[in-house]
């Protein structure tokens, strides 16, 4: 049987929780073949305890599926790609302010994951037709897209299949009608079907 990592992170920012966290350590719970993993929301310490995670398994994971909270999204959001680029405009409880910049400069501007996430997209949303899963083309500029960019870049990694999603608010985090939010049962159905289909 395949094995899968899933990647949540923990609450940052004013949240007291992240969706992220709660549904990889629900998946873990529900699929035998998945490990959960949280990270901190750490521009450098995420990729760090990932890469030591895995350096300190006795197997190698099949996949990665690494889940993060996007505020202002009605959609699960299957990124296609990471860019070589990072930013923080303000100094929050892990990372400084950063100025824009290259996360490796003179690497690619941006990698591509190598699975079939149009395929993933259109098989989910014919089973889930109530809540459509779309494909996107900006992880944005803070640890999400950072953790995706040295994922698929890092040369131990490059053979493992990798996809970043991120995941709408939960309702209990909605402060007005702004912010669009997915139910957490939704989101665990969607997202068991998606990984039910990387173990095959």
């Amino acid at each position: 049987m395949k094995r899968i990592l899933v990647t949540g992170f923990e609450p940052f920012g004013n949240q007291e929780i992240n969706p992220s966290e709660l549904l990889a350590t629900e998946l873990a719970a529900s699929l035998p073949f998945v490990r959960s993993l949280i990270l901190p929301v750490d521009f450098k310490e995420a990729f760090q305890e990932l890469l030591k995670f895995i350096e300190h398994q006795s197997q190698p994971f099949d996949s990665i599926v690494m889940l993060g909270q996007a505020s202002g999204r009605s959609q699960i959001c299957l990124e296609r790609m990471a860019h070589n680029w990072m930013e923080n405009k303000k100094t929050d409880k892990k990372n400084p302010a950063v100025p824009a910049q290259q996360i490796f400069p003179g690497h690619p501007e941006a990698v591509m994951t190598t699975l079939p996430v149009e395929e993933i997209r259109d098989q989910l949303n014919l089973e889930f037709p109530h809540a459509p899963v779309v494909v996107t083309l900006s992880a944005g500029v803070y640890v999400c897209n950072n953790l995706y960019y040295k994922v698929l870049s890092h040369q131990e990694l490059k053979n493992t299949p990798a996809l970043f999603i991120h995941v709408p608010l939960l309702p209990e985090q909605q402060k007005d009608s702004s912010h669009p939010v997915m139910e957490f049962k939704t989101q665990v159905q969607i997202l068991t079907a998606l990984i039910e289909s990387l173990k095959i």
